[in-house]
């Protein structure tokens, strides 16, 4: 036992044994234990030191019932750190933002090097706030996973994804030029349409994507890149809605 606790429980077990040990013996000598056999039979008195004999094992007992649930305790909370320092993102299993913002970082210092352009996607998971509001946090965290999978699909394992929001996912195309963006926003949405056609889910999950192209030539910050990408979502939006109210596709 490593527990001061357990350890302390254990110990004070085994003086209460000694302590009545001590006791016994000033007060039969060396009839010490025999005379628990002798004299009258008595339920009260065998019970009595029955619970005697067994307090040190119960003490002991506890105290390693203790030391074990600390040991489980200490362990959840390493993993727990651990699960911190390896940037994981609950419930999707991507980067989280602080790692996405480390790996995204060092990846701009090295399409600078290499003056390789890249593209950053955000993805925003429409409704997320209506879907948890009527099918609860579970619904929310289901639709977040099937978002998460949908952009693994699209995207290279080599490139960088990440959920860096509430409903918001980020993922960087290396090497990537402008030209490839549209056709991983047609992969993104056809993945998107699959998903929705083979789900049981009881709502249509529905993406929305800005994305912005990170230049060499002309370097600028990941925020700003992010900042660029949501502009670039807006914009669209306002542009489908205008589309919507005067009926053009």
């Amino acid at each position: 036992m490593k527990s001061k606790l357990a350890i302390a429980i254990t110990l004070w077990g085994w003086l209460l044994f000694v302590a009545w040990l001590s006791y016994d013996y000033v007060e039969y000598g060396n009839r010490l234990f025999i005379h628990i056999f002798q004299g009258p039979f008595s339920y009260e008195k065998t019970i009595f030191y029955v619970l005697i004999i067994l307090v040190p094992f119960v003490y002991t007992v506890i105290g390693y019932m203790i030391n074990e649930r600390l040991k489980l305790l200490k362990q959840l909370e390493e993993a727990e750190k651990y699960r911190e320092l390896a940037l994981i993102d609950e419930p999707t299993n991507l980067l989280d933002k602080r790692g996405f913002s480390i790996l995204a970082d060092q990846q701009l210092k090295i399409a600078d090097r290499h003056e390789k352009g890249m593209l950053l996607f955000c993805v925003y998971v429409d409704n997320l706030k209506q879907i948890n509001d009527t099918f609860g946090h579970s619904g929310g965290d289901m639709a977040l996973i099937d978002a998460a999978n949908i952009i693994k699909e699209t995207f290279r394992k080599s490139d960088i994804i990440a959920r860096i929001g509430g409903n918001k996912f980020a993922a960087f195309a290396i090497e990537a030029s402008w030209a490839v963006s549209d056709m991983l926003a047609n992969r993104l949405k056809s993945n998107l349409e699959s998903q929705n056609k083979k789900t049981t889910r009881p709502y249509k999950l529905s993406l929305s994507i800005g994305f912005s192209y990170y230049d060499p030539g002309n370097p600028c910050s990941l925020a700003e890149l992010i900042a660029r990408a949501d502009t670039y979502m807006n914009e669209e939006k306002q542009g489908k809605q205008i589309r919507d109210i005067l009926g053009i596709d």
